[in-house]
Parts: C-alpha cells; structure tokens; sequence
C-alpha cells in the first residue's frame, strides 16, 4: 500500500468506524419489524380507525386513481409500530407487499400509527423524480396533520391521496416504465449508502444461508467498481461482519412467507379485499416523509 493510499484510509478512519457501527445497528434492528399480515385491500385498516363505509369509499378512490395514473397506492393502519420506527416499519412493509409494479416501482405508502401519533408517506423508486421528500413533507404537514390533529383520519387521508394524486399528475409523463437513474457523483458517502440499499435487497439470503461469506464479495465488488482496491477490501470487512452475524443469527432457519422475505422473495402480491388481486412486486426508494401530531 503507498503512502497516498495510506494517508487516505487513516484520515477516513472515522467514516469507516461510523460505518461499522451503522451496520452493526441495521443487524440488531432487523427483527424489529412485525408484519401486519396480508393486506385487506388496497386499503388496509388494521387499528380499525375507519368505518366501513369510509373504508369502501377509500378503496373505490384509490382504486380509481390506479386506473388511469399507473400508481399502485396502498393505505394502510396499524395498531402500533411495536417499537420500531415508522421509517423502517414502512420500508419493510412496502418490501414484503411489494407495492407497485416490478421494474416500474410506481408504489405509494401511506401508513398510519394512531397509538404513536405518526404517519409516513412511502415512495417508490420510480415516483420519486414526481413525488419528492419535499412535497410528501408539505402534504402531511400542511395537508393531513390538521386533520389528524383533529381527529379525522378519513378526512387526512382523502385529503393526502387528492394531494398525491396533484404532485405526481404535475408531470404529463407520471410515470416511465424504466426511470432515467441521475447518478451521484461516488464518494465514500454515497458509497456506503449504495452498500447499504444493496445488502438490505439480498438481506433474506444473507440472513437464512449458513454460509456469510456474500456480504464480503458484495462490498469488495463496490469498492472495486466506484473506488479502488484498498476500499474494497474495508467494505468486504464490513460486508462479512454484517453477513456472520446474521447467518449466526438466522442461519439454516426456514424463511418467513412474510416480514424481511419480502426484500428476496419479490414481495408477492396477496388477495385481499374484493376486486383486490394483490400488489404487483414494487420496490421503495427509501424516498418519502414521516410526520407526527
């Protein structure tokens, strides 16, 4: 190793510690996330919050709003996050649903936890470039918190779909089948952003195969590609940390039909309510906002 490459590493060490330790945190919080269940709907009222007229008429407007959009929108309550966050609950439960079409990932969340008084709006890869952070922010802050705050959630979450169904509606193309990627420049930052997205789409078979040596190839894989050697052998350290304690954890155990599977097994769709023939195996971006009131 020269000294330019030396120099490098040290004065990054910091990064890669705070890596470490990210990815150490991601493993102890995976088996936070518990599944609902299969989804009722397209409209899911788990906390039963609404009635079941407001509920149909939901279902019907969500429905409608599919048709002629390319949106697969899934509105869902739950009795509690259980201790989780609503981020990740929310990123676990678009994965395991599948929410939106495969390869289009034109999936939108909203999920609704009236016990912590928190609501989150998910979106898919593909919706991103038309429903930013920016605008799923100012439509649960300005749109549904006062509603929320007053305890209306039908009223909030007509209100928000209406909204959704504004800002993605803005650009005549809404959605193309295959979204032009806009990459970053790579840097150490982005780097461990694109490992992390990566190791949580091949978590599930990291986590039920015995052997941990895949976290490994796949960090080494990245710092070759965006970096160099050097960073790729630091991230192939990380990648089978991450993949040992898993494989420890999880490792020979049969796979859940639901929960974290749902980031390797396409997050099939389900039946649930009528006319409702399950969500098509869309992906999340991670994009989206979360509010409380």
């Amino acid at each position: 190793m020269n000294k330019q490459h030396s120099s490098f590493l040290k004065s990054n060490i910091p990064l890669f510690i705070s890596v470490l330790v990210l990815s150490v945190f991601f493993v102890s919080s995976v088996s936070a996330y518990t599944s609902p269940g299969k989804p009722l709907g397209r409209v899911s009222d788990f906390a039963e919050i609404f009635s079941t007229e407001q509920r149909n008429i939901l279902e019907i407007r969500v429905a409608e709003y599919a048709r002629p959009a390319a949106v697969e929108m899934a509105v869902v309550t739950i009795p509690s996050l259980g201790g989780d966050t609503i981020e990740n609950y929310s990123v676990n439960l678009f994965a395991e649903w599948g929410i939106g079409k495969k390869l289009k990932d034109n999936g939108v969340l909203i999920l609704v936890a009236p016990t912590e008084r928190e609501v989150r709006i998910e979106v898919g890869y593909g919706l991103e470039p038309y429903l930013t952070d920016a605008e799923s922010s100012q439509i649960i802050r300005n749109v549904m918190l006062p509603l929320f705050k007053s305890g209306d959630y039908f009223g909030g979450i007509q209100a928000g779909i209406n909204s959704i169904e504004v800002a993605v509606n803005a650009d005549p193309s809404v959605v193309p089948i295959e979204p032009e990627m806009n990459f970053p420049d790579i840097n150490l930052e982005n780097l461990a952003i694109i490992f992390f997205v990566l190791i949580m789409q091949i978590l599930p078979i990291m986590m039920y195969s015995k052997s941990w040596w895949l976290g490994g190839v796949v960090g080494f894989i990245l710092g070759l590609i965006f970096w160099s050697i050097y960073i790729g052998s630091v991230l192939a350290v990380v990648g089978l940390i991450i993949d040992y304690l898993l494989s420890k954890k999880f490792g020979g155990k049969k796979p859940p039909t639901s929960g974290m599977g749902g980031f390797f097994f396409g997050g099939r769709g389900r039946s649930g309510g009528s006319g409702f023939g399950g969500f098509g195996g869309g992906m999340s971006g991670g994009g989206g906002a979360s509010g409380r009131w």
